[in-house]
């Protein structure tokens, strides 16, 4: 069976869903599952003049965490990520996840790896949801958040 999560926007009714790449990173995807238990309530940022990549961060613990290298078997650069390639970087607490809707232009290392990808009939909707986070961000100066969800397929 695979492990999917759903990433949903509530203020676009959207939701998207990706597969896990458990073979790719195992430890990784373990650790994003066990921290979705129960569905994870992020704010999200967008780099507006970088790429088509948002990322979103989990309200930080209530104390202090020890923090660290990102764990993570394979490095990307933000150019080098898949379109559809949901990354998260674990770095204490929660970390943050970042959905690549399309092309970036900033040749630097990621924090993270992949985890998932978002499946192939979702990546329209992805690219939609993507730039209403924009929009909220460069547009409208209000954040956007997520809701993101464990699912099997």
């Amino acid at each position: 069976m695979v492990r999917s999560i759903f990433i949903d926007f509530p203020a676009t009714s959207l939701s998207v869903r990706a597969d896990l790449w458990e073979d790719v990173e195992p430890e990784l995807c373990e650790a994003l599952w066990g921290n979705l238990v129960e569905p994870v309530k992020m704010v999200c940022r967008h780099p507006v003049s970088s790429g088509q990549e948002f990322s979103a961060e989990a309200r930080p613990p209530r104390h202090p965490v020890k923090s660290g290298q990102g764990v993570g078997r394979k490095k990307y650069l933000y150019t080098t990520v898949p379109l559809g390639g949901v990354v998260y970087a674990v770095t204490g607490g929660f970390g943050g996840l970042s959905l690549y809707y399309g092309p970036c232009t900033e040749p630097l290392q990621i924090r993270g790896s992949v985890v998932a990808q978002v499946v192939p009939s979702d990546l329209a909707k992805a690219a939609k949801a993507g730039k209403a986070v924009w929009d909220a961000q460069a547009l409208v100066h209000k954040p956007m958040t997520i809701v993101v969800r464990r699912g099997t397929q």
